[in-house]
């Protein structure tokens, strides 16, 4: 959140070249984490809090402030290199241990990712005006109460809450879930390779859906694909076909849920606020995210199945779907940083 506010009163360019120093150093740190698990903790920590500077709010930011009339395409062009990374780290990763070991691997991808961030941050992202930025600075404590005061934040913020806990389940748990199926861990793997692609393809479309179409109707769309997974997976017998159809719901779901964080932010909270609301609904995706794998992984070992966890979850996403469908239209296109809106 604290990431957020300050590009909001500084602008993205001032928050990401340092934050992509911290990063790769965060990044490259995890190399020297082990055996011991307090060090893999340490290591995490430290990631977590070096990597701020570099995360989704500040990029974002810098796409919602070029773009008006293709905003959802531009955010989800730049959102898609989530999903190819997801298919394409793993053999970079077994490339570079076979070069550089394995505790080699973490610096030099740090390394790669500080030319591959930098650069383009310091040649393309633009220089905040010192004046607009004095300006942002004294309306904070303003923007704060205003965005905390708004029912719009805290329904977002729970149906949130409730599709971060099925993108935390499906992440952690969709390969245990289908060899208990009795899929090998080699077909268990093969199907979890077209959730990437499919998370591509998720982000694009909700994109170009958001240029065209009411934009509570996209969001609700985009929420209900978790809930749809998890009847799939309570109803249907697993076999190679039907997880594969799975995964493509899954990865679809999962591409299109940080589009409607970062479309929603910035059509009902304006461009002026939109680091601070951003950065608390992510913060709460994530941390939801976490949580609800532990969870689910605790749910499993006192049941033994996931069936009630499933059946839970797609009723958590109908409560989502009708959260967001409570919001209200957001204010028209260049008119988002009027006073933030109050649902009816």
């Amino acid at each position: 959140v604290w990431i957020g506010t300050l590009a909001d009163r500084h602008g993205p360019r001032a928050v990401a070249l340092p934050g992509i120093v911290l990063f790769c150093l965060g990044l490259g740190l995890l190399g020297l984490a082990g055996p011991e698990l307090w060090t893999w903790y340490a290591a995490y920590a430290a990631f977590a809090i070096l990597g701020a500077g570099a995360s989704t709010v500040v990029w974002t930011m810098a796409v919602v402030q070029t773009f008006t009339t293709r905003r959802g395409l531009a955010l989800a062009v730049s959102l898609a290199g989530a999903g190819l990374l997801v298919s394409i780290v793993p053999s970079i990763v077994l490339g570079l241990e076979r070069l550089v070991g394995l505790g080699g691997i973490y610096p030099t991808i740090a390394a790669a990712a500080l030319v591959l961030m930098f650069l383009p941050a310091w040649f393309f992202l633009p220089r905040a005006d010192a004046r607009a930025s004095h300006a942002a600075t004294r309306q904070a404590k303003g923007d704060w109460r205003e965005v905390a005061r708004s029912p719009i934040l805290w329904r977002l913020g729970i149906g949130l809450v409730i599709i971060a806990s099925c993108v935390g389940t499906f992440i952690v748990h969709f390969q245990p879930m289908l060899t208990d199926a009795g899929l090998s861990r080699d077909e268990a793997a093969y199907v979890a390779l077209f959730i990437g692609p499919a998370m591509v393809a998720g982000r694009i479309a909700t994109g170009l859906l958001f240029d065209i179409l009411p934009t509570r109707l996209v969001a609700t769309v985009a929420f209900s694909l978790p809930g749809l997974a998890c009847v799939l997976l309570f109803l249907l017998p697993l076999d190679l076909t039907t997880a594969t159809l799975l995964a493509l719901v899954i990865g679809v779901g999962m591409g299109s849920e940080v589009d409607v964080v970062a479309y929603l932010s910035s059509r009902y909270f304006g461009l002026r606020r939109y680091g601070l609301v951003f950065g608390i609904l992510i913060s709460l995706y994530g941390l939801a995210i976490g949580t609800s794998s532990w969870l689910v992984g605790k749910a499993h070992d006192a049941t033994g199945s996931y069936d009630a966890v499933l059946m839970g979850l797609a009723g958590g996403v109908v409560v989502a779907m009708m959260l967001v469908m409570s919001l209200g239209p957001p204010p028209p296109v260049g008119r988002e940083d009027d006073p933030v809106p109050v649902a009816p």
